[in-house]
């Protein structure tokens, strides 16, 4: 008899946000191995009119494990504490959606609530429990809230400590990356305990940018430069607004959404830049239409102590995937990568004047962007297979959990 495992994530496909992308090939995966039930929302990223007309029980009847799904929620409303009290009580919801027999509980983060709530899922069912942490939110807080009044410095240290208590009474604990495991430790986590499965890109998604970026760009009047992804405050992309400032000759794509968004919209318009576009929110098809236009591909992080540490943008994946040479402001980790590669230039982040530097340089050079756009997808396929590095979490499943095929005791 296969081990019975529950999911609890905010994210989840058909959406194609980051975590969305992490969640579908480890539910398929451990689907492999294990009877997987995924609770998660209805479709709601980065609206949930974004998916009207979508047959949405027929998608999930397709798929190799059983999903259950609460109402859609809206990630973007509301201020920072708003969207913090709205995210507690998301997970809430999805606790209780979460009935049935269970093994094992995981509950994937963003949003860092459902540890939790996860938590609470797995020692009410005599289950184990197992945090993926893909982003240390709590950490990414303190930095930004952490010096900017008592009460919320101290709000700060409240969060971080309830967080820490999840830590250490996980069964398991999965890093994102190197450095979020040590992170994790390092806040609390047993190292005995805790195991790394970094991000990469699905084969199935590899293969379809393959085929929709065949080749290096089309030489065209005006090179365009694009950014797709998240629009918020760790991403800082008012300096790519500015590097489009001193580049007129280039158009700039910033595609997505986020709370920063409105904020960059006025920034182009009190700029009065013509050659910055904002599409919003774009398809999968819209998204890998984008990349084969583009010359070059961007992303930045914001300079904090926990985003160097542990934080690889899931977009460097597809970027490489894609074959474009890539535009990388920030730090840490995801530069280390970045140069393993070969595929970037890389730059301090928050810093217009450099990043103009970056790109005017690359527009300059196509011959050197077609070789870092070559060597990304080389690297890429080589290394970074989703479903592979899945592969390792079901091993640890099994040798934490099911030994032999049975479920193991957990002591609350």
């Amino acid at each position: 008899m296969k081990g019975k495992v529950l999911i609890m994530s905010q994210f989840f496909p058909p959406e194609t946000y980051a975590g969305a992308n992490r969640l579908g090939p480890m539910a398929e995966m451990l689907a492999e191995r294990f009877e997987v039930t995924v609770v998660t929302v209805r479709p709601s990223y980065p609206s949930p009119e974004d998916y009207a007309g979508l047959l949405l029980e027929e998608h999930d009847a397709a798929l190799p494990c059983r999903v259950l799904r609460a109402p859609a929620f809206r990630p973007h409303r509301g201020g920072m504490v708003f969207r913090t009290l709205r995210e507690q009580a998301l997970a809430a919801r999805l606790a209780r959606r979460a009935t049935g027999p269970a093994d094992v509980v995981i509950a994937s983060s963003p949003s860092m609530f459902l540890g939790p709530a996860g938590l609470a899922a797995a020692r009410a069912k005599g289950a184990g429990f197992v945090w993926d942490v893909r982003d240390v939110t709590w950490g990414y807080a303190r930095d930004i809230v952490g010096h900017a009044s008592p009460v919320m410095a101290a709000a700060s240290r409240a969060l971080e400590g309830c967080m820490r208590r999840v830590l250490r009474r996980a069964d398991l604990v999965v890093g994102a990356s190197e450095g979020i495991t040590g992170m994790l430790v390092e806040a609390g986590a047993d190292p005995g305990r805790a195991v790394t499965v970094p991000n990469g890109i699905s084969s199935g998604l590899l293969r379809e940018i393959r085929r929709a970026v065949p080749g290096p760009p089309q030489a065209k009047a005006r090179p365009l430069v694009a950014y797709a992804g998240l629009i918020g405050y760790n991403q800082h992309l008012g300096a790519l607004v500015e590097a489009a400032r001193a580049l007129p000759g280039a158009d700039f794509v910033v595609a997505g959404d986020g709370p920063e968004l409105p904020l960059l919209r006025r920034r182009a318009e009190s700029l009065g830049l013509a050659n910055v576009s904002f599409p919003g929110y774009l398809r999968r098809e819209e998204v890998l239409a984008l990349y084969r236009r583009s010359d070059v591909l961007f992303a930045q992080a914001r300079d904090a102590p926990a985003i160097n540490a542990g934080m690889v943008p899931v977009k460097l994946f597809e970027y490489m995937a894609a074959g474009r040479p890539v535009v990388y402001a920030g730090r840490g980790l995801a530069v280390e990568l970045l140069r393993r590669a070969g595929c970037a230039v890389t730059v301090p982040p928050e810093d217009p004047a450099a990043l103009r530097g970056a790109i005017d340089g690359l527009l300059r050079s196509p011959g050197l962007g077609r070789e870092l756009g070559r060597r990304g997808r080389e690297f890429v396929c080589a290394n970074c297979c989703r479903e592979s590095l899945m592969e390792e979490l079901s091993d640890a499943l099994e040798e934490r959990f099911f030994r032999r095929g049975a479920p193991v005791a957990v002591v609350p």
